[in-house]
């Protein structure tokens, strides 16, 4: 799989990912102020609540990507169809048992979080369409799948673009129109249908030797599926835990309000990871290609490359948000957020950036099925992020939960993977610490002093001037690291820049 091809999906991936979270950043002081905490707080407790409903694709997408990557790879376009085929029968059953459960969790919602009577009517209707919703695009999605599996996240980029184009500007209108979360529910349902049916068609396009066949899929196709899938669905149900359940915590011991306060922090953390797992997760059918062919030399390099990459790019976002949340938040939403909602973010973005360093071996894991390991971990910090945070929101309140995101990471991602990665890629612990992160981490040494500097002695009066100020502190990094690697830099990455630029307009 030549590079172009791989910094093509990925540059692209990258953009969608990053528009979409552009446009959350203006979407959610907007929402935040005319919807009010309570109301704002009930429509994110909606979203953590039907987002377990994902869960019951039973890691079957992940299936798709190691197996008709495979298939597609060696010209076995029969296995692939019977793949997609397979996977395409249960999810059409899946998406019945959804419908089933977002009607029961609709009847209870209110009361399970003691929202206000006045809000029980549409705080029900807006998860019903969220569940109806995934039930619709839970059997699309598989077909659109492919295009992941063949790699081709160019076009799901175009086609994230055009549902974020629908979902924005539906729900600008409808919250204008006093509408209120119902009404974002309904722009959320037309965005998601009208995109997954622009996908399978694209993806019929693109694979026309893809046959789709009706029917009870034999034991021959489901247990290579299941196999490796259960282990896929360990892991999502492990990030659902860690992403999904803080929200729902602060929920049930604080308040429908504390959750705005603490979907603040949690959000752009987790606007910060889907930018960077825009990059990681188009590793994963390259994994899977590379594996097939036993290209070792080729999964090392992938590695090595991908995790500087990655943290070249996610490090000034990170500490940006280290340092200086506070004055972000004050600026983004408002000053009474900017102490609450700013610690939260302090301690959770410690978290991701831990995971961040992870985050490319995850994915090769992933794609060359080395990934059990890797899920029962997954397992062990979500029960724990669980068990600590319930304990501690009683005694420290919103910081609680956040301390009990923190303290698993830690031991994951600083105690298992660096014993891990050694066993499944040609790479000692000496080299990754030598040779990636040593010198990135010296490279962002300038960058958070004058960070640091900055916040303190010239804080930002005006979202302009926190945004002049974080530009002119890019600068300072990416001049660092552009003197640090200059040979690599000059004799590489310019060229292979220009093929993918040249690429990306083809």
């Amino acid at each position: 799989m030549r590079f172009i091809h791989i910094a093509r999906s990925a540059v692209l991936n990258w953009f969608a990912t990053a528009s979409t979270l552009l446009v959350s950043y203006f979407l959610a002081p907007f929402l935040i102020h005319r919807l009010g905490n309570i109301e704002y707080g009930i429509w994110v407790l909606a979203l953590s609540t039907t987002g377990y409903l994902y869960l019951l694709d039973l890691g079957l997408r992940s299936s798709i990507l190691r197996f008709v990557s495979r298939a597609h790879a060696a010209g076995d376009h029969d296995e692939a169809s019977r793949i997609v085929s397979a996977v395409l029968w249960v999810r059409l059953m899946i998406g019945g048992l959804i419908l089933l459960i977002a009607t029961i969790l609709s009847t209870c919602f209110p009361r399970l979080f003691r929202l206000p009577e006045e809000l029980w009517t549409s705080s029900r209707q807006a998860l019903f369409i969220i569940g109806l919703t995934i039930s619709l695009t839970m059997p699309m999605s598989a077909i659109g799948a492919v295009l992941s599996a063949l790699n081709r996240y160019d076009l799901q980029s175009y086609i994230s673009l055009l549902q974020l184009a629908i979902r924005s500007a539906g729900i600008v209108l409808v919250v204008h129109w006093g509408k209120g979360i119902v009404g974002i529910a309904l722009c959320e349902l037309v965005a998601a249908l009208t995109s997954n049916v622009v996908m399978v068609t694209i993806t019929r396009h693109i694979y026309p030797a893809l046959r789709i066949r009706l029917k009870i899929p034999s034991r021959r196709v489901l247990r290579p599926l299941w196999s490796y899938g259960s282990y896929s669905f360990i892991l999502l149900v492990s990030l659902q835990l860690v992403y999904q359940a803080d929200n729902l915590i602060v929920g049930i011991f604080v308040s429908a309000a504390g959750v705005t306060l603490y979907s603040i922090g949690n959000s752009l953390c987790r606007y910060s990871q889907q930018l960077f797992s825009a990059v990681t997760n188009t590793f994963v059918p390259v994994a899977s290609v590379y594996e097939s062919s036993g290209a070792q030399a080729r999964l090392r390099a992938l590695y090595l490359n991908g995790t500087r990459a990655v943290l070249v790019l996610s490090l000034p976002v990170l500490l940006t948000l280290i340092i200086r949340a506070q004055s972000f938040i004050s600026l983004w939403i408002g000053p009474q957020y900017s102490r609450p909602s700013g610690r939260v973010t302090t301690v959770l973005t410690l978290a991701l950036m831990l995971a961040v360093i992870n985050s490319t071996a995850s994915s090769i894991a992933i794609g060359i099925e080395k990934h059990k390991l890797v899920a029962i971990w997954a397992l062990l910090e979500a029960s724990l992020n669980l068990l600590l945070s319930i304990v501690l929101v009683r005694k420290m309140g919103l910081m609680g939960v956040a301390l009990g995101t923190l303290v698993p990471s830690i031991i994951i991602n600083l105690v298992l993977w660096p014993l891990y990665i050694p066993r499944i890629l040609e790479v000692r612990r000496s080299e990754f610490f030598t040779a990636i992160l040593a010198p990135v981490g010296l490279c962002a040494g300038p960058f958070a002093v004058a960070s640091l500097l900055a916040n303190t002695y010239l804080p930002p009066r005006s979202m302009t001037g926190f945004l002049c100020q974080t530009v002119v502190l890019l600068a300072i990094f990416y001049i660092t690291v552009f003197a640090f690697y200059w040979d690599s830099v000059k004799n590489e990455l310019f060229p292979r820049m220009k093929q993918v630029i040249v690429g990306v307009r083809e």
